[in-house]
């Protein structure tokens, strides 16, 4: 089509090329959002976390992102890739009607309405990252693609803001049927792709608590609790009457082979966990978080192991088949000196889902010991006995399975909220700090 047809159309040639690069931008940046999440779920660091103020990670763990994931099936940085592939599709009919002059209403009308989608969805999210207490440049720069994308809509497209009665018909027509396309398209890799758990989730508040602190951790804890939901203040409740009546036996036999954080932390965590257990996958990663979101030297964790599988673990009644809990418990026994250690146990505990002896392996060995080395160590009497001791320990706190989290010698739960609150109070079950909390349940007393 000419010039001067374009002219005629009330369309600068330019506007619809505009158009086609800012939606694909928003693409580009949803897909690098989603990509950078599934480097989060699978324990890796992201690009775009850079202290606890900028940070990706705390707003896609935040509850927000989570319901939206646990509801749509898809996660946020699907929605935008969603609404950019609406805005693309739109832009190109655009094109597509200009070029055979037909008539442009329906298409202006739908691209107003997908701008306006657009905005508010922003708000929405901007909303709700600042109620997670950091920011995320990834998602700024999405707002801004979104904005340019809407000026141009507004700007530089004909025809009043609000379409007639019988264009918006057909404009809804169009966006609804290009976004639910796109959503069921995209449908099966947002199911796939890992869902914050919700241990994690419920840490969002605490870096906020943490930060101002300003040496009253109490008074911090306090706050946080308060602003927790009913049902989790009573969990919470429930976990410290289960520390409180937990016996403390005698471990000082059981040596400390590996341990993250300083040996004079104030709070000291044991935690059991075996390879195929999804409450101890939760456990592996908000382990990571708690270290972000509480004052350094705090608490320090030993990785122990309780292998649900009886040819390992005298206390399981059945054997396991395929050998992977016996397995993954033997390879981390012989990462323990290694400097990659903590990395690559949660590798294997991110891909928990797909673990194979032969996955098991490959990631075991991909770290800084070969897997020569790994076979020698798990074949050794050393790796037997060191196992049979993990057993032996967690034996004395009776656990009804796994994950089990040892306090300062008593037995806690895998709660999050339960777990940043006895790290900043020095697990101390008195504490001024739960003096709000409800009394626990019947039963757990």
């Amino acid at each position: 089509m000419s010039k001067r047809s374009h002219e005629e159309a009330g369309v600068a040639p330019l506007t619809p090329v505009l158009l086609v690069v800012v939606s694909m931008a928003a693409a580009l940046l949803a897909v690098f959002q989603w990509m950078e999440l599934l480097v989060l779920r699978s324990g890796g660091r992201t690009v775009c976390s850079i202290n606890d103020a900028v940070n990706c990670e705390t707003v896609w763990n935040s509850v927000l992102a989570s319901r939206i994931h646990h509801f749509l099936g898809v996660p946020v940085a699907g929605l935008g890739l969603i609404w950019a592939l609406t805005a693309f599709g739109l832009s190109a009919l655009l094109i597509y009607r200009l070029m055979s002059g037909s008539s442009l209403g329906h298409v202006v009308a739908a691209l107003r309405l997908t701008a306006g989608v657009g905005i508010l969805a922003s708000i929405t999210f901007a909303v709700g990252s600042a109620g997670a207490g950091a920011v995320c440049l990834t998602c700024l720069g999405t707002y801004a693609v979104v904005v340019a994308f809407a000026l141009i809509v507004v700007k530089l497209l004909p025809g009043p803001l609000q379409p007639a009665k019988g264009e918006l018909r057909h404009a809804l027509l169009w966006s609804v049927g290009l976004a639910v396309g796109s959503y069921l398209v995209l449908l099966v890799p947002g199911m796939n792709t890992p869902h914050a758990n919700a241990a994690t989730a419920a840490l969002d508040k605490a870096s906020r608590a943490s930060a101002r602190a300003d040496g009253d951790l109490d008074h911090a804890v306090e706050s946080y609790l308060k602003d927790l939901s009913a049902p989790e203040q009573q969990l919470v409740s429930d976990s410290i009457a289960i520390f409180r009546r937990s016996p403390s036996p005698p471990t000082d036999r059981f040596r400390v082979r590996n341990r993250r954080g300083p040996a004079n932390a104030p709070v000291k965590l044991v935690e059991f966990t075996d390879i195929r257990c999804s409450h101890c996958a939760e456990l592996v990663e908000l382990m990571r978080q708690l270290e972000r979101v509480v004052p350094p030297g705090k608490f320090s964790v030993e990785a122990r192991h309780f292998p649900l599988d009886g040819a390992c673990n005298r206390a399981i009644a059945i054997t396991q088949t395929n050998g992977v809990s016996c397995l993954g418990a033997k390879v981390q026994i012989c990462l323990e000196g290694a400097p990659d250690f903590w990395e690559l146990r949660e590798k294997l505990f991110a891909e928990q889902a797909n673990l194979t002896a032969d996955r098991i392996w490959e990631i075991a060995a991909s770290g800084l010991t070969s897997r020569e080395a790994l076979e020698k160590c798990i074949a050794s009497p050393e790796t037997e006995a060191k196992l049979k001791e993990d057993v032996a320990y967690a034996l004395e706190y009776n656990p009804r399975g796994t994950p089990l989290v040892v306090i300062n010698g008593r037995e806690g739960t895998a709660l999050g909220s339960f777990l940043f609150a006895m790290v900043m109070t020095n697990a101390n079950p008195n504490s001024p700090a739960f003096a709000g909390l409800p009394p626990p349940r019947q039963q757990i007393q």
